[in-house]
């Protein structure tokens, strides 16, 4: 595919098509009772309630009638996955789902609106100098990624410690974010109330601040065995050198004390901030492993606990090797992911292949040349 330039649609066909033509997926646990779902590149539309009971079917589906850009399958275990009312799915259980993402930190995202005739802009407006409506453009930086992280850290450990949970799974989304998966047979079963109760419980939700943490003359007093959200707070207000360790006071002995207005502090970061929405479905979608998200043109990837994310990089999350050669319909410094570029408008560059593909699904590029892409083995 050299030529002067590739049309979009091409570009996007071709690298999905020859990513999944490689068998990358991870089949879920009973398939047969997955609901299937993507969006279609061919027209842009969600299709739902599709079945397969095995993968070669499913990549049959991908690699011959329609080209996914995002590729889901049900968290739910239904008797009749491919029945097109949900009631009639007949459903047998729910994996429970977190969904954290760093754009929920609002000093974590970094927007411009682009304009049709090349112009960069740092504030929105209603219409461009031509008349056309500008395109916001999002960019989250790797460090927010890493606060993400340490958000999923912790929810594990509430998780496990708090909640007894043992089959957990994290995932890289391919995007800004990180999803937690629970599989425990008894996060099966639980219903939209329970699941809403654990993501109230994770969120410190109407969290009644004067029960769980009674104060007196502003301090609050615990003790060297507590449990719970108490435990966690406490560990971290020893870790900030905040908690004041005393032998005896208030007639009691060996305990700590923190002030309100520092305990206020730590709640900001011992209370997880979730998609409670997705916490709380049981029927929502989840997208397989090592599937493409192509808003980012990025892989979703299980990612070890123990993986050091601070050493890491948008790059090893892509599928993607070599070079692309792009020309830019933007003129100005931009944020790409992990990197600062300066782009002219209709000047083609040589870039690294997950920025290059970055740009084009952001529609800040047009592709040229990709006789240089590869994908990772």
């Amino acid at each position: 595919m050299r030529r002067e330039q590739i049309s979009r649609f091409s570009f996007l066909k071709t690298i999905i098509r020859d990513y999944y033509k490689r068998r990358p997926l991870e089949e879920p646990s009973n398939l047969h009772k997955r609901e299937i779902a993507l969006e279609s590149l061919e027209d842009g539309v969600y299709i739902r309630h599709l079945a397969f009971p095995y993968m070669e079917q499913l990549y049959n589906y991908i690699l011959s009638i329609k080209t996914p850009l995002h590729l889901y399958y049900s968290s739910a275990l239904y008797a009749n996955p491919s029945a097109q009312l949900m009631e009639e799915k007949s459903w047998e259980g729910s994996e429970l789902l977190f969904d954290i993402d760093a754009d929920k930190y609002l000093e974590c995202v970094t927007k411009l609106y682009m304009c049709s005739d090349g112009t960069l802009l740092k504030e929105s407006v209603d219409k461009c100098i031509d008349g056309s409506k500008p395109l916001e453009y999002v960019n989250v930086s790797w460090n927010c990624i890493i606060k993400a992280w340490r958000s999923v850290i912790t929810l594990i450990d509430i998780l496990r410690e708090e909640l007894g949970f043992r089959e957990i799974k994290v995932f890289f989304s391919g995007n800004r974010g990180f999803h937690v998966k629970v599989t425990d047979e008894k996060a099966l079963l639980l219903n939209r109330d329970e699941r809403r109760h654990i993501a109230g419980y994770v969120t410190c939700e109407d969290l009644r601040v004067e029960r769980v943490f009674p104060a007196i003359r502003d301090k609050v007093i615990f003790s060297t065995s507590e449990h719970g959200l108490r435990k966690r707070v406490l560990e971290e207000a020893i870790k900030r050198g905040v908690a004041i360790f005393k032998e005896k006071t208030y007639g009691l002995r060996n305990i700590y004390i923190v002030s309100l207005r520092d305990l206020e502090e730590v709640l900001k970061d011992t209370c997880i901030s979730i998609d409670k929405a997705v916490t709380m479905d049981i029927s929502r979608l989840s997208r397989f492993n090592y599937s493409l998200n192509m808003k980012a043109g990025m892989r979703v990837v299980n990612v070890d606990l123990n993986r050091d994310i601070n050493n890491a990089s948008y790059e090893e999350f892509s599928p993607f090797t070599g070079n692309v050669k792009v020309k830019p319909i933007v003129t100005g410094m931009l944020e790409v992911l992990d990197r600062k570029l300066s782009l002219t408008r209709g000047e083609v560059i040589k870039l690294e292949a997950y920025l290059g593909v970055y740009l084009v699904v952001k529609n800040v590029a047009l592709p040229v040349d990709i006789s240089d892409l590869g994908i990772k083995s």
